[in-house]
C-alpha cells in the first residue's frame, strides 16, 4: 500500500512539473455555484487544453421554519450544512473563437449536516451525519470573454457512496443507527456555473 502511495506521488509530481516546463502553463480562480444556496471556490492549473482542478465548496447551508396552528403537527424546523473538496482533470477543445468544449473528470468528498425537528406533543427529532465520497463526470462549455475572463457552464454525472449514522428522538423513545446507500445520478440539478480569472 504504501509502494502504492508512493508511486502515485511521485506520479503526480512528474506530471505537475512537465506542465510547469511547457511555454502554455496557465492558471484559473474562479466561483462555482450550483445553487442560490450552494457556492464554493476553484483553482485550475496547467496548459490551455490539459488542467488539474481543485474545488471547495465552501457552503452548502439551509435553515426552514415551518409555523402552523395545528398541535397535533406542531411547529417543523430542518436546519442542514455540508461542505465538499475534489480534485480532478479537466481537458478542452476550442469550438469556436469564443467558445470551448470540457470535458475530465472529479474526485471529491463531501460532509453533511442534517437536523429535523417537529415541536409536537411527543417531540419528534432527527438528527443525520454523512460522508460522502464520490466520482463525477465533467461535460460542458465556456464563454470566454477575453483572454483573463471565462463564464462556465458543466454538468457532473455522479456515482457516490455514502456512510454515516442517525439519531430518531421520539419523546422518551430513542434510535440510533447506521446509515449506508449508494446511487449515480444525473440531471439539470447537477449543473455547475462557474466565473474564472485566468491569468
Amino acid at each position: 500500500m504504501k509502494k502504492t502511495l508512493l508511486s502515485l506521488l511521485l506520479l503526480g509530481a512528474t506530471i505537475s512539473s512537465t506542465f510547469a516546463q511547457e511555454k502554455d502553463k496557465r492558471q484559473e480562480v474562479g466561483i462555482n455555484f450550483s445553487s442560490l444556496n450552494s457556492f464554493g471556490f476553484t483553482y485550475k492549473t496547467g496548459t490551455s487544453k490539459n488542467l488539474w482542478r481543485f474545488n471547495v465548496l465552501a457552503l452548502n447551508l439551509n435553515n426552514n421554519d415551518i409555523e402552523t396552528d395545528d398541535a397535533t403537527r406542531g411547529n417543523q424546523k430542518q436546519f442542514n450544512i455540508g461542505a465538499q473538496v475534489s480534485i480532478g482533470k479537466e481537458f478542452r477543445k476550442d469550438i469556436t473563437k469564443n467558445l470551448e468544449f470540457r470535458y475530465g473528470f472529479d474526485v471529491s468528498f463531501a460532509y453533511s449536516y442534517i437536523k429535523s425537528t417537529r415541536e409536537a406533543t411527543p417531540i419528534f427529532e432527527d438528527e443525520r451525519t454523512l460522508y460522502t465520497p464520490s466520482l463525477a463526470g465533467v461535460i460542458g462549455v465556456n464563454y470566454v470573454f477575453n483572454d483573463h475572463l471565462a463564464f462556465g457552464v458543466e454538468l457532473l454525472p455522479r456515482f457516490s457512496y455514502s456512510t454515516g449514522d442517525f439519531k430518531e428522538t421520539n419523546g422518551t423513545n430513542i434510535i440510533n443507527g447506521d446509515i449506508s446507500n449508494y446511487g449515480f445520478s444525473l440531471g439539470n440539478n447537477l449543473a455547475q456555473l462557474s466565473l474564472s480569472y485566468r491569468f
